[in-house]
């Protein structure tokens, strides 16, 4: 079972989104069995993978509770399953760390290829113990001030966690406003920065109505408006963070259908 954490200490900048696809990027186009593990008490991913926040049983929350059986995941309207969030999820960070620590490694028990952590914009257990489980950790960032305001103390959480364990780190552009020269001069001071500029993808995920209208259809990208140039953009974005954690040798890929 390998591991993909996708986090940022802000919202709004495309973690779900970048979440969703790879899962189900990792599922399609590498035959890989999936898991999304919905962390956000705000259940976006639930909601946009099963068509329905609100889920009364087996949710993650069940991992807290040792009493409980694993909770079984869910079928989403794609091609990986989830095991939704739950809107009470903040009440374990107030708890010690080992607790989640402990939860997380009851995902072992279930038999999946990939597990991705969509986690909240917060820093808490939900935030770094996924990245714990080592694999990658992928941090959606939107070219703006105040989106990269917090990217130093996610790096030094990285770096503490890289130095015990295999965590790899990738930077993803997202939100880009072509020809924006405020965006430019931000990514350009990023690019040049040794902490960040060594693990920065080149591709960059532009502003535009195509994923949210997508997701709302409970499509990826690729499969509701193939014709769009930025589908091929996505789709080698997750094909590059995806095996980056996981190797599929014996199971016949379907890439060239993605763009």
């Amino acid at each position: 079972m390998k591991f993909i954490t996708v986090t940022n200490q802000k919202g709004g900048v495309g973690k779900t989104a970048l979440s969703l696809h790879i899962a189900e990027y990792a599922a399609r186009a590498k035959g890989a069995r999936t898991l999304l593990v919905d962390l956000d008490g705000q259940r976006n991913a639930t909601f946009l993978a099963t068509g329905r926040a609100r889920h009364e049983a087996g949710t993650v929350l069940d991992l807290w509770d040792d009493e409980l059986p694993v909770p079984r995941p869910v079928a989403s309207r794609m091609s990986f399953d989830v095991l939704p969030g739950n809107e009470y999820a903040a009440e374990v960070d107030k708890q010690p760390e080992e607790e989640t620590q402990r939860a997380l490694h009851r995902l072992h028990s279930l038999d999946y290829d990939l597990v991705v952590f969509d986690t909240p914009p917060a820093v808490g257990a939900r935030q770094v113990v996924p990245m714990q489980q080592g694999g990658l950790l992928v941090v959606p960032l939107e070219p703006e001030i105040q989106a990269i305001q917090g990217l130093a103390g996610l790096l030094q959480i990285w770096t503490d966690i890289a130095q015990e364990i295999r965590l790899d780190l990738r930077l993803v552009v997202n939100k880009r406003i072509k020809n924006s020269t405020h965006q430019e001069a931000i990514l350009d001071t990023l690019r040049r920065s040794a902490a960040a500029g060594p693990h920065m993808l080149p591709e960059e995920l532009t502003s535009r109505t195509l994923v949210p209208n997508a997701l709302k259809d409970g499509k990826p990208v690729w499969d509701y408006d193939r014709n769009d140039p930025a589908v091929a953009v996505w789709a080698s974005v997750c094909k590059k963070l995806i095996e980056q954690v996981l190797v599929v040798d014996d199971i016949e890929t379907q890439e060239e259908a993605y763009g």
